[in-house]
């Protein structure tokens, strides 16, 4: 009897120890399951855009973040760079555009533009991420922090094992820095790979000591190639596979204005399957080689008012627009 008693006790010491050592997620956006939800277990279904804000003469968003906080987007991503890459990519900058989105009632979601397409830059994204000024304004932020490791890291020829490979190693290198946010991770495929995420997601959730993770792939699917089945087909497989996915970026058109993308297919069935989405892009930076992916043009181009077609329809007008179903939680 007492041989079990002692048992017991070493059994529930042993496990309240365990139970003490596990970091503690009360106090940042965390996944579970599927979902993601905010430091307050309020869900967040990501509705907003992306904004080119590193090329932008607004670097930190001052006129730019309240214009789109007028479509009622709840999550802004940041497009940003190394400052090896561009000068302005000052931690100091980096902190004020972060505190600039928040404060405007948005998660904030900064990624990495540097290693698009090519994979052999993704470790080098990661020591950005990881020098100390940086992870110092990181942790200031870290309880509505979503960061993006890498925007499209990597060409069709990345395979699943070296995808695998090079994201544990981001993983455990973030994760090293007492970091807990939730690490987005973008397809290889120039986003576009959906199958690799599919493949390699479930255990890439296993190799974080957090489980926090969510991943992104980004639909530059053109209608005439069938893609409207393979979003409802690919939506759906990530359902079955209860991985925390969203659409990181997609617009009415392929590169070069080529091809017609079923946005609206998009928009419904990440509305019926509660998936985030965030559609590319603002236009206060304009796309060079598609004008009609601007959500805003002209005179207005960065302005609420600016918004025309398909960016009046995504933000406002369509059933499905951010303005219909965007739900904002608190990030305080």
């Amino acid at each position: 009897m007492r041989i079990c008693w002692i048992f017991s006790l070493v059994t529930m010491l042993g496990l309240t120890n365990c139970n003490s050592s596990s970091p503690s997620m009360d106090d940042v956006v965390y996944v579970k399951g599927r979902h993601i939800y905010t430091a307050n277990h309020e869900k967040l279904v990501m509705r907003g855009v992306n904004e080119m804000f590193i090329w932008s003469d607004d670097l930190i968003g001052d006129t730019i973040i309240p214009e789109i906080v007028k479509t009622n987007s709840n999550t802004l991503r940041i497009v940003w760079l190394t400052d090896s890459e561009n000068i302005n990519a000052t931690p100091e900058n980096l902190d004020k555009i972060i505190q600039n989105t928040a404060d405007a009632g948005m998660f904030p979601m900064p990624e990495l533009h540097g290693a698009t397409g090519k994979w052999e830059k993704l470790q080098e994204q990661v020591d950005y991420w990881v020098r100390p000024e940086v992870v110092e304004v990181l942790k200031k932020h870290e309880r509505y922090l979503l960061l993006n490791i890498a925007n499209e890291c990597g060409g069709h020829d990345v395979d699943a094992k070296t995808f695998r490979k090079g994201y544990e190693l981001a993983i455990d290198r973030i994760r090293a820095t007492g970091l807990r946010c939730p690490l987005v991770i973008d397809a290889s495929g120039w986003g576009q790979d959906l199958d690799i995420l599919l493949e390699t997601g479930p255990g890439l959730l296993k190799h974080d000591p957090l489980s926090n993770l969510i991943f992104s792939v980004h639909m530059w699917w053109v209608a005439e190639d069938g893609s409207t089945q393979r979003i409802i087909d690919g939506i759906e497989q990530s359902v079955e596979l209860n991985l925390p996915l969203i659409v990181g970026e997609f617009a009415p058109m392929g590169v070069n204005c080529a091809r017609y993308i079923d946005y609206e297919t998009i928009m419904e069935q990440c509305q019926k399957r509660d998936i985030g989405w965030l559609a590319w892009s603002w236009g206060a930076v304009e796309n060079g080689d598609c004008a009609e992916m601007d959500m805003t043009r002209g005179e207005l181009r960065g302005k609420f008012k600016g918004l025309t077609d398909w960016g009046l329809e995504v933000a406002v007008t369509h059933p499905y627009s951010i303005k219909n179903t965007s739900i904002k939680p608190s990030l305080k």
